[in-house]
């Protein structure tokens, strides 16, 4: 799922508790220490900022707003808001906002135990009885209701461990705690830092809460979320503990109870891993590992395949680490999964019943006191180049994969990766014999494929000579051609382009044994000029340095 995934397209809706009003701005800064001067940089850039409090007040008011009954939880199409993302804004930035618009600010982010059954845009987020005796295990807490809307089935008919026998506790609940404790394990059997202890918000345990409610009819299937209050500087800054919230049925969402339990719980326990990290690190990674990590650990379900409808392999003119939260491409974030899954495959050296790989980059990415606190196109190159390649190569390479997807991912022909659009195509023949194509201006993270068909050109020695003009390679220009054949092993070549970022190459171009060629040009730059604005949607509240890089292709038939 994803940090909260609203009918499968934003999120779920976190509520992040706050003790009061002023709870934002009263954390305790014992063993405070000065930031360095970048971490000092980001911090002002997720803190104060009345304008990016205000948009974020509104985005979480128009997720608590929405209804189950005007929208298909089946969908991606509705709400356009990433809700647990939105919250995590929110929370950072509360402190920002006027008297009436924080308090509406503590209403809206809260655990289910906070309060009396505050109905907020008509939505009940928190508990209006008193719950029920959380079930606890070494690790994790489950709090619920037995009655209301907020109470699971109260069937009780199996164990603790799902075999026949009434032990006092609903069956539900038993699921939640037993699918829980699994992902827990797993995660930290493959090296995960496990999230850290709240000291006790949570009925007086220091372990992590897991609550039931009915989020359902906001079209939220769960999220794992903070209500750590703010501290002005000092060690934990980034690293925040969590707290999770799930829906109390799953009924009337897509697959079975129990596989979405499984996979939301797999997606919304990484947030709360990753929280403990770095809780503000870029939405768009956050969202793709946690999405990549819900299919790791529970493969059988695929239930982020339908996310692929909105990614890389359809929309290959956005930007990787863009974070889009309405219009066409709502939801594009968690699409990206596919580049993490596309890595992983590649080298997948696993660490307890996972590749490793993510978890070299968490470390990367991590802000606690003293570690690298790099942000995640920079993690993900530090992580690759220790693999003796980087983040712009595979970009290429993910980008020419995208184009046969069913061919080139593990699961792409039985799931039915889709292909995306070419950005153009024609046919060379003994009577035109020349083709350009429109230079088409691409941002970062980007690329565009062009498809040039022989037709009647017999002879054997026939080729096709590329041309390409594209801009300097230090703006990251790279190029890669493919040949298809009518019969026979595809073949993919990266094209070496000058400093000025020009190439010519020739390909075998027979209509008797090429069935078409396909040039991918490439904008692989991940370089931007980080903290420069709240609004920004991509990596580190950065600005690109490489966007709207023209890119010229021609070719022609020769013997």
């Amino acid at each position: 799922m994803t940090s909260s995934r609203t009918s499968r397209a934003a999120a779920f809706a976190a509520t992040l508790a706050i003790a009061s009003v002023t709870a934002f701005s009263s954390g305790s800064t014992a063993g405070a220490t000065t930031p360095s001067p970048r971490a000092d940089a980001k911090q002002s850039v997720v803190s104060a900022d009345r304008k990016a409090a205000d948009n974020a007040l509104a985005s979480v008011r128009s997720i608590f707003t929405r209804s189950a009954d005007v929208q298909a939880r089946s969908t991606l199409d509705a709400g356009g808001v990433e809700a647990s993302m939105a919250l995590r804004e929110l929370a950072r930035r509360a402190d920002s906002l006027d008297e009436d618009d924080r308090a509406t600010a503590v209403a809206y982010l809260g655990r289910p135990t906070d309060g009396k059954g505050d109905r907020i845009g008509g939505f009940v987020v928190k508990y209006d009885v008193p719950e029920a005796t959380p079930v606890c295990n070494a690790d994790l807490c489950v709090h619920y209701v037995t009655t209301t809307a907020n109470a699971p089935s109260l069937t009780d008919t199996a164990n603790a461990a799902g075999a026949p026998g009434a032990n006092g506790i609903p069956d539900y609940v038993d699921t939640i705690l037993r699918v829980m404790t699994s992902v827990h394990d797993t995660y930290l059997d493959a090296g995960y830092r496990e999230p850290r202890g709240d000291g006790g918000l949570g009925g007086g345990t220091n372990l992590i809460d897991v609550y039931l409610a009915e989020i359902g009819t906001a079209g939220l299937y769960g999220y794992c979320t903070t209500d750590q209050p703010n501290p002005t500087s000092g060690p934990d800054f980034y690293d925040r503990w969590a707290h999770c919230v799930l829906d109390d049925d799953y009924t009337g969402f897509p697959n079975t109870p129990l596989e979405n339990i499984e996979v939301t719980a797999a997606h919304e326990y990484f947030h709360a891993t990753q929280y403990a990290y770095d809780a503000f690190e870029d939405s768009w990674f956050l969202e793709a590992t946690a999405t990549w990590a819900e299919d790791e650990v529970y493969d059988g379900v695929n239930d982020n395949v339908q996310y692929l409808r909105r990614s890389p392999l359809t929309a290959p003119f956005v930007p990787l680490d863009s974070f889009v939260g309405g219009g066409t491409y709502a939801g594009f974030h968690y699409g990206t999964w596919s580049f993490i899954r596309f890595l992983t495959e590649k080298y997948g050296t696993v660490q307890g019943s996972m590749p490793r790989l993510v978890l070299d980059m968490m470390k990367k990415v991590d802000g606690s006191l003293g570690a690298k606190d790099q942000y995640s196109w920079q993690a993900i190159n530090s992580v690759l180049r220790a693999k003796k390649t980087t983040a712009a190569r595979q970009f290429l390479d993910y980008s020419v994969a995208n184009r046969r997807p069913r061919l080139t991912y593990d699961e792409g022909r039985a799931q039915k990766y889709p292909t995306g659009p070419l950005q153009a195509s024609t046919k060379l023949s003994p009577k035109k014999r020349r083709a350009s194509f429109a230079a088409t201006p691409t941002d970062h993270l980007t690329s565009a494929t062009y498809r040039i068909t022989p037709r009647a050109l017999v002879r054997k020695s026939t080729r096709l000579r590329l041309a390409l003009d594209m801009t300097g390679t230090k703006t990251g220009s790279m190029a890669a051609v493919t040949v298809v054949p009518k019969k026979g092993k595809t073949k993919v070549t990266t094209i070496k382009l000058n400093k000025k970022g020009n190439a010519t190459k020739a390909v075998r171009f027979s209509s008797r044994k090429v069935k078409y060629v396909e040039v991918t040009l490439a904008n692989t730059s991940g370089k931007t000029s980080c903290f420069q604005t709240a609004s920004s949607p991509y990596s580190c509240y950065g600005i690109p340095k490489f966007d709207n890089q023209k890119q010229r292709l021609s070719a022609r038939v020769v013997n």
